[in-house]
């Protein structure tokens, strides 16, 4: 990593999860289903997967993609086909009136302050709905970065280009001393390739073996990985 001197981040998925505890407690409440928890994390990667299909290619709403999200999600953490639609509707209520990304793993915030005090120019780019920021504050690493760039704020999401460029701009580095890690190949890598910068592949349950980029299973790899 001696040449990198930025590192921006893909939010949801990424750095911030779901709060899973949450949500199993209100679907429960409101629609008497038990679910696990513990099953989340790995349901978030299948969710987010499918959505990365579906902006590869060119389908689907902002709106689809959240309902196809948690459609492709609650039924790997104990949801049936018969209650799927209600418990669909019941997430999706929530997500409008809060932000449900505020989780993070106790290594993160670790990980985070050592790259910090490396010298290391650290940001948040992600397509989000205006509250990322937020988020962050709520799962108590907001501190670690130096600017967000909500796709709301500035018109244009990932994986176009020019989203990647507003943060090299912002950070004031060529492009090809930033890092971009997120967790979707065909938004995340191929956004940031095309912008020129170097792409970190954040694939935890080895979903894409082959992928022709950097890879790491844990945040805390970025402390060792090499990139080229």
């Amino acid at each position: 990593m001696k040449s990198i001197k930025a590192i921006f981040f893909d939010a949801g998925g990424t750095l911030i999860h779901l709060d899973s505890a949450y949500i199993c407690r209100c679907i429960n409440e409101e629609l008497g289903i038990e679910l696990s928890p513990s099953l989340f994390r790995r349901a978030e990667f299948l969710g987010m997967s499918r959505v990365a299909e579906l902006v590869a290619a060119g389908v689907g709403s902002t709106e689809k993609l959240k309902r196809d999200f948690y459609s492709t999600l609650l039924p790997e953490v104990g949801v049936t086909d018969v209650k799927l639609p209600a418990a669909v509707e019941c997430v999706l209520k929530l997500a409008h009136s809060e932000m449900l990304w505020r989780t993070t793993d106790e290594t993160s915030g670790r990980t985070l302050g050592q790259l910090k005090a490396r010298g290391l120019s650290l940001a948040i780019v992600s397509n989000s709905d205006g509250r990322i920021e937020s988020a962050f504050q709520q799962a108590g690493l907001a501190g670690y970065f130096d600017f967000f760039i909500d796709s709301f704020h500035v018109g244009v999401e990932k994986p176009d280009p020019e989203i990647f460029r507003l943060a090299t701009e912002r950070a004031g580095v060529a492009a090809n001393e930033a890092a971009y890690v997120g967790d979707l190949y065909s938004v995340d890598v191929v956004g940031a390739r095309n912008a020129g910068l170097i792409p970190v592949l954040y694939d935890p349950y080895n979903l894409v073996p082959k992928a022709d980029c950097v890879r790491i299973s844990s945040i805390e790899d970025l402390l060792t990985v090499s990139v080229p």
